[in-house]
Protein backbone atom coordinates (compact mmCIF):
# COMPACT_ATOMS: atom_id res chain seq x y z
CA UNK A 1 0.00 0.00 0.00
CA UNK A 2 1.31 3.34 -1.03
CA UNK A 3 1.26 6.26 1.08
CA UNK A 4 -0.54 9.43 -0.30
CA UNK A 5 2.09 12.10 -0.94
CA UNK A 6 0.57 14.64 1.58
CA UNK A 7 0.77 11.45 4.57
CA UNK A 8 4.28 11.32 3.45
CA UNK A 9 5.59 14.99 3.79
CA UNK A 10 3.58 15.39 7.26
CA UNK A 11 6.63 14.83 8.80
CA UNK A 12 8.47 16.96 7.07
CA UNK A 13 5.60 19.55 7.31
CA UNK A 14 6.18 19.51 11.16
CA UNK A 15 9.52 19.55 11.09
CA UNK A 16 9.69 23.08 8.97
CA UNK A 17 6.80 23.88 11.55
CA UNK A 18 8.94 23.17 14.20
CA UNK A 19 11.83 24.79 12.68
CA UNK A 20 9.78 28.16 12.26
CA UNK A 21 8.15 28.22 15.89
CA UNK A 22 9.27 30.77 18.14
CA UNK A 23 11.44 28.48 20.35
CA UNK A 24 13.34 27.59 17.60
CA UNK A 25 13.85 30.69 16.45
CA UNK A 26 14.71 32.16 20.45
CA UNK A 27 17.18 28.94 20.29
CA UNK A 28 18.81 30.32 16.65
CA UNK A 29 19.33 33.68 18.57
CA UNK A 30 20.63 32.28 21.75
CA UNK A 31 23.37 30.75 19.82
CA UNK A 32 23.99 33.77 17.66
CA UNK A 33 24.13 35.51 20.97
CA UNK A 34 26.26 32.93 22.69
CA UNK A 35 28.93 33.21 20.11
CA UNK A 36 28.87 37.11 20.46
CA UNK A 37 29.31 37.22 24.11
CA UNK A 38 32.46 34.41 23.74
CA UNK A 39 33.88 36.64 21.08
CA UNK A 40 33.96 39.63 23.21
CA UNK A 41 32.05 39.72 27.02
CA UNK A 42 33.91 36.70 27.82
CA UNK A 43 36.97 36.79 25.58
CA UNK A 44 38.13 39.76 27.77
CA UNK A 45 36.74 39.04 31.04
CA UNK A 46 38.92 35.63 30.67
CA UNK A 47 42.22 37.60 30.19
CA UNK A 48 41.97 40.21 32.41
CA UNK A 49 41.33 37.78 34.88
CA UNK A 50 44.17 35.59 34.19
CA UNK A 51 45.99 39.17 34.27
CA UNK A 52 44.81 39.60 37.93
CA UNK A 53 45.09 35.84 38.92
CA UNK A 54 48.73 36.21 37.85
CA UNK A 55 49.13 39.27 40.36
CA UNK A 56 47.51 38.27 42.64
CA UNK A 57 49.48 34.83 42.64
CA UNK A 58 52.95 36.37 42.33
CA UNK A 59 52.91 37.32 45.61
CA UNK A 60 52.66 33.34 47.13
CA UNK A 61 55.45 30.44 46.50
CA UNK A 62 55.12 28.54 43.47
CA UNK A 63 53.88 25.63 45.44
CA UNK A 64 51.24 27.89 46.74
CA UNK A 65 50.21 29.21 43.53
CA UNK A 66 50.21 25.27 41.98
CA UNK A 67 47.83 24.71 44.48
CA UNK A 68 45.48 27.49 44.44
CA UNK A 69 45.56 28.31 41.02
CA UNK A 70 43.28 25.00 39.79
CA UNK A 71 40.33 26.38 41.96
CA UNK A 72 40.55 29.64 41.25
CA UNK A 73 40.29 28.72 37.09
CA UNK A 74 37.34 26.32 38.38
CA UNK A 75 35.53 28.96 40.05
CA UNK A 76 36.04 31.54 36.96
CA UNK A 77 34.95 28.91 34.65
CA UNK A 78 31.99 28.53 36.69
CA UNK A 79 30.99 32.27 36.82
CA UNK A 80 32.16 32.34 33.05
CA UNK A 81 29.61 29.56 32.11
CA UNK A 82 26.73 31.09 33.82
CA UNK A 83 27.33 34.51 32.47
CA UNK A 84 27.57 33.39 29.21
CA UNK A 85 24.18 31.32 29.35
CA UNK A 86 22.96 34.57 31.25
CA UNK A 87 23.51 37.21 28.89
CA UNK A 88 22.39 34.81 25.65
CA UNK A 89 19.61 34.34 27.04
CA UNK A 90 18.57 37.99 27.53
CA UNK A 91 20.24 39.29 23.96
CA UNK A 92 18.08 36.65 22.34
CA UNK A 93 14.78 38.02 24.42
CA UNK A 94 16.15 42.08 23.24
CA UNK A 95 17.27 40.99 19.90
CA UNK A 96 15.67 40.31 16.61
CA UNK A 97 17.79 37.37 14.85
CA UNK A 98 18.61 39.94 12.00
CA UNK A 99 19.77 42.11 14.45
CA UNK A 100 21.93 39.65 16.21
CA UNK A 101 23.37 38.93 12.71
CA UNK A 102 23.93 42.64 12.65
CA UNK A 103 25.56 42.42 15.57
CA UNK A 104 28.07 39.69 14.16
CA UNK A 105 29.09 41.83 11.49
CA UNK A 106 30.34 44.62 13.02
CA UNK A 107 32.23 42.75 15.36
CA UNK A 108 33.73 40.91 12.33
CA UNK A 109 35.12 44.20 10.91
CA UNK A 110 38.37 44.68 11.17
CA UNK A 111 38.20 48.36 12.15
CA UNK A 112 36.00 47.51 14.74
CA UNK A 113 38.26 44.14 16.09
CA UNK A 114 41.83 47.07 16.07
CA UNK A 115 39.29 48.98 18.29
CA UNK A 116 38.35 46.25 20.38
CA UNK A 117 41.73 45.29 20.61
CA UNK A 118 43.07 48.35 21.31
CA UNK A 119 41.20 48.45 24.45
CA UNK A 120 41.78 45.45 25.73
CA UNK A 121 45.59 45.67 26.20
CA UNK A 122 46.12 46.92 29.55
CA UNK A 123 49.73 47.92 28.08
CA UNK A 124 47.86 50.55 25.73
CA UNK A 125 47.65 54.63 26.34
CA UNK A 126 44.09 54.22 26.00
CA UNK A 127 43.81 51.49 28.81
CA UNK A 128 45.58 53.85 31.31
CA UNK A 129 43.90 56.63 30.24
CA UNK A 130 40.45 55.35 31.35
CA UNK A 131 42.08 53.67 34.21
CA UNK A 132 43.11 57.28 35.48
CA UNK A 133 39.81 58.53 34.41
CA UNK A 134 38.01 55.88 36.53
CA UNK A 135 40.35 56.39 39.36
CA UNK A 136 39.94 60.37 39.45
CA UNK A 137 35.95 59.56 39.44
CA UNK A 138 35.72 57.24 42.02
CA UNK A 139 37.64 59.27 44.25
CA UNK A 140 35.37 61.95 43.81
CA UNK A 141 32.63 59.65 44.37
CA UNK A 142 34.53 58.99 47.88
CA UNK A 143 35.06 61.98 48.78
CA UNK A 144 31.55 63.39 48.23
CA UNK A 145 30.52 60.20 49.85
CA UNK A 146 32.34 61.37 53.46
CA UNK A 147 32.22 65.19 53.19
CA UNK A 148 28.01 63.92 53.25
CA UNK A 149 28.65 61.84 55.81
CA UNK A 150 30.29 64.60 57.96
CA UNK A 151 27.76 66.53 57.66
CA UNK A 152 24.58 64.15 58.68
CA UNK A 153 23.25 65.97 62.22
CA UNK A 154 24.75 63.75 65.58
CA UNK A 155 27.32 62.20 63.34
CA UNK A 156 30.62 63.59 64.99
CA UNK A 157 33.95 64.51 63.45
CA UNK A 158 35.97 61.57 62.43
CA UNK A 159 38.80 60.77 64.63
CA UNK A 160 42.17 62.18 63.64
CA UNK A 161 40.29 64.42 60.78
CA UNK A 162 40.77 67.44 62.37
CA UNK A 163 38.19 70.72 61.51
CA UNK A 164 36.61 70.21 58.28
CA UNK A 165 37.79 73.13 56.09
CA UNK A 166 35.33 76.15 55.28
CA UNK A 167 36.54 77.90 52.34
CA UNK A 168 33.92 80.89 52.25
CA UNK A 169 34.89 81.48 55.75
CA UNK A 170 38.07 83.62 55.56
CA UNK A 171 41.15 83.80 58.49
CA UNK A 172 39.85 83.16 62.25
CA UNK A 173 39.35 86.68 64.38
CA UNK A 174 42.28 87.02 66.57
CA UNK A 175 41.43 86.56 70.14
CA UNK A 176 41.85 89.38 72.47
Amino acid sequence: MTKSLATRSLPLLALALALASPAARADDREAIARAIIERTVAKNLGIAFRQAEERSLASVSAEQAATIRPELDKGFEQERTKLVGDLAKEYAQKFSEDELKQLVKIYEDPVFQKFQALNADPNSLVSSITKDAVTRMMNMLALATMAQQQQKPGAGPNPGAGPAPNPGAGPAPKQP
